[in-house]
């Protein structure tokens, strides 16, 4: 295991679930938290990818992306989430 163990209290439900989740992919509880956990982006983390990404558009096109487009480009992808789940 990793450099020093440590618990998270959760419900027994949860617990059963990650057991038998593991269980089915042939893992550790602890490996396949590790393996989810990681698959997941901070809010800072997915700033720097955003920033990352505009500079790439920025020196392939020439264009500058503003902060009010950026901002009117994720209302509209937040409003196709809530469509998509209210479906």
């Amino acid at each position: 295991m990793g450099d020093k163990d440590t618990s998270i209290k959760t419900t027994k439900d949860v617990r059963d679930r990650l057991k038998v989740l593991a269980s089915e992919r042939g893992t550790t509880m602890n490996d396949l938290l590790e393996e989810l956990v990681s698959r997941e982006l901070t809010e800072e983390e997915k700033e720097e990818r955003a920033q990352y990404a505009m500079e790439e558009i920025r020196q392939a096109t020439g264009v500058t992306v503003s902060d009010e487009a950026r901002a009117k480009a994720r209302a509209f992808l937040q409003g196709l989430g809530q469509e998509n789940s209210a479906a």
